[in-house]
């Protein structure tokens, strides 16, 4: 596998983490398919890969539709010819605010509950299953799906219902589905990143839950995309082929 060129799909790749894993793929020369549910952000991605040396293409995609995942991947084969392995970085809080964090369980209503399986789990699922004929062929393929520290529901402040469970399920997700395809030649693990930073968290929540968030950290700093993005992309790379169903959390040592 090491002499070929690999082509990667990356969902939520308009996003920090999955921008992130998107250009650190690229950097290595790959293939890969950047898909986002904005074509304005894709765009705007774009204009930042041009000095890489990978080739990369865009896919707006609703990834909680079936037909639509579909589409994803027939244009990955028709593009690039191949599929070597998937970041499913799509998914996260639906309309998230700071008031958003471990909301009481009155105020979570069926429809959001559901909108968040679909964000987060359903869209792993279906790329899952609608790569796995293309990697049973090949007898090759890597998946890294995004999970959360959240998904151990074990720390105040990091979801809430819904999404530490979604997030709960893309862990199960994971490891059933190492097992279920392992004999095939598809690896498939998870990265739980804890809380990444940005300027608009920030903003969103304030210094107060950053310092508190922070006091939780065994380094003293938070993770970056860039520390995601390099977690992912170890799953994706064939330095882990003898690994499968694994989580590895990218939290700066929180547990």
């Amino acid at each position: 596998m090491s002499n070929e060129i690999r082509t990667y799909i990356v969902t939520g790749a308009a996003g920090g983490i999955g921008g992130a894993t998107a250009r650190r793929l690229l950097r290595t020369g790959a293939n890969v398919l950047a898909v986002d549910i904005s074509q304005r952000r894709l765009d705007a991605f774009v204009k930042g890969c041009s000095d890489l040396p990978g080739e990369v293409a865009t896919y707006r995609a609703d990834l909680s539709k079936e037909d639509e995942v579909k589409g994803v991947i027939a244009f990955c084969l028709e593009q690039f010819g191949d599929l070597t392995g998937i970041a499913n970085v799509a998914g996260g809080m639906v309309g998230i605010e700071s008031a958003s964090m471990d909301r009481p369980l009155a105020q979570i209503d069926l429809d959001y509950f559901h909108r968040t399986f679909q964000i987060n789990v359903d869209s792993a699922f279906l790329m899952c299953k609608h790569a796995e004929p293309h990697f049973v062929k090949k007898g090759y393929g890597k998946i890294c799906n995004v999970a959360s520290l959240a998904a151990f529901a074990n720390r105040p402040d990091l979801g809430d219902t819904a999404y530490n469970s979604a997030k709960a399920a893309v862990v199960a997700l994971t490891q059933t589905l190492s097992i279920l395809l392992g004999r095939s030649g598809i690896r498939v693990n998870a990265v739980a990143p804890g809380l990444v930073f940005s300027p608009k968290v920030t903003e969103t929540f304030g210094g107060a839950y950053v310092e508190r968030h922070m006091g939780y950290t065994a380094l003293g700093k938070f993770a970056t995309v860039d520390d995601e993005a390099e977690g992912i992309a170890f799953f994706l790379e064939p330095q882990s082929d003898g690994v499968s169903g694994e989580v590895l959390r990218v939290s700066a040592g929180t547990r």
